[in-house]
Formats: C-alpha cells, sequence, structure tokens
C-alpha cells in the first residue's frame, strides 16, 4: 500500500496567527512557528492562539 506523504515541500502558511495573553493584551504574527515561540517565551501566560485570515491584495483591473 502507498502512503501518502507530502504534495509540496514549499512553506505553507496561509493564516496569520494572534496568541492572546491572560492580561488581556496579544502579539500578532506572520507563521505557526512564530505563534509557538511566543507561547513558550512569553513571561505572561498565554491563554489561546486565534487562527486568522491574511487579507489578500487584490489586483486592479483593466490595462
Amino acid at each position: 500500500m502507498k502512503q501518502f506523504t507530502e504534495t509540496s515541500s514549499e512553506p505553507y502558511d496561509r493564516h496569520h496567527y494572534r496568541v492572546w495573553l491572560r492580561d488581556g493584551s496579544f502579539k500578532d504574527v506572520e507563521s505557526y512557528d512564530e505563534a509557538q515561540r511566543v507561547w513558550y517565551s512569553s513571561k505572561t501566560r498565554p491563554k489561546t492562539i486565534e487562527v486568522m485570515q491574511t487579507k489578500t491584495k487584490r489586483r486592479a483591473k483593466g490595462f
């Protein structure tokens, strides 16, 4: 039986992340790796990580 591994080895991250801390503050980051770094290195205890859609830039149509 052939096992699926991956379709691409290119970096894949279409989301941004917001790490919410227990004191009500937050830190926005652009990758999950950064969110994990904030989670484990924060002096204030983290509460949650929120996954947010990235804002896409629309190209102008026409000439």
